[in-house]
């Protein structure tokens, strides 16, 4: 495997899941070596036990019953939008079940979004409005080129296949004077230190690539984009959440007894502040 930034090869770093994250010696960005086709992997894998706890995928336990966290958390994202840009058209890039972009339309946004997930597509267009909603990657969805003002990116740059193609994608759909606004794992924080490969970013082959503040800024100038603004982010998750994380990429038997022993009850829907901040969000413009 070659670095997609240096073009030299790139080393094994760690193992997890069954599959190998290597990472360049120079720029320290990692990638899954995924050993598959990505257009039929992301249409198996974000089936709905993605979504529903199944315990073969790192994800969400019932991404429904957490959409008041969900939420709450996206409201952060877009009250630094609104400073930014009050209204107009906003994409919003692997939007699950487009909780992000009925938020968007309650604020007086012309919102839309697409996921690679046919199951939550299905269940945002439920939500929004199929008009208002694709199914598909970023390479394969359609959109009118410079169509909009802000296009959003939470939790979903680690996934994809090619992250300097794709925000060239995106780069062309935006307007000029547009923003995006990306959130994602910074490999050099502190919990990233701290936990190492039991970090909870580190879940292949769901997450592909594996960023720092450097590397993803020269990844974005060679996609044309400039980074404008950086700041970290804390999380409200649910108590199953957490665990549901610990027990499978956290690789934590005690978690997986507690989560067995509290599955059933009141107590997974416990809301929890996770100060990690080892999300980095950034907000890009065009060059």
């Amino acid at each position: 495997m070659k670095c997609i930034l240096c073009n030299i090869p790139m080393k094994q770093y760690l193992c997890k899941n069954g599959y190998w994250i290597y990472r360049c010696p120079r720029c320290h960005l990692g990638e899954t070596d995924l050993k598959r086709d990505y257009s039929s992997f992301v249409k198996e894998f974000y089936s709905q036990g993605y979504y529903e706890g199944d315990p073969t995928r790192s994800a969400y336990v019932s991404y429904e019953s957490d959409k008041p966290l969900i939420v709450r958390n996206m409201r952060k994202f877009l009250s630094f939008i609104r400073d930014k840009k009050p209204a107009g058209t906003l994409l919003d890039v692997g939007c699950a079940f487009g909780y992000f972009v009925e938020l968007s339309l309650s604020k007086g946004y012309d919102a839309y979004g697409f996921d690679p997930s046919g199951f939550a597509s299905a269940e945002a267009g439920k939500l929004v409005g199929t008009s208002r909603i694709q199914n598909g990657t970023i390479q394969s969805v359609r959109y009118p080129k410079h169509s909009f003002d802000v296009i959003t990116l939470f939790d979903v740059f680690e996934h994809l296949q090619d992250p300097l193609s794709d925000m060239k994608k995106l780069a062309s759909l935006l307007k000029k004077d547009g923003v995006m606004l990306i959130a994602t794992g910074d490999t050099r924080s502190i919990a990233a230190k701290l936990f190492r490969r039991k970090w909870t970013f580190y879940i292949p082959p769901q997450h592909i690539f594996f960023f720092h503040r450097k590397n993803v800024r020269e990844l974005l100038q060679s996609a044309s984009l400039k980074p404008r603004t950086w700041f970290r982010v804390g999380k409200w998750l649910s108590l199953g959440y957490v665990l549901h994380l610990a027990r499978t990429t956290g690789e934590n038997p005690v978690a997986g007894w507690i989560y067995a022993h509290i599955q059933n009850t009141f107590l997974m829907r416990l809301p929890l502040y996770v100060p990690m901040k080892d999300n980095m969000v950034i907000e890009v413009v065009k060059m």
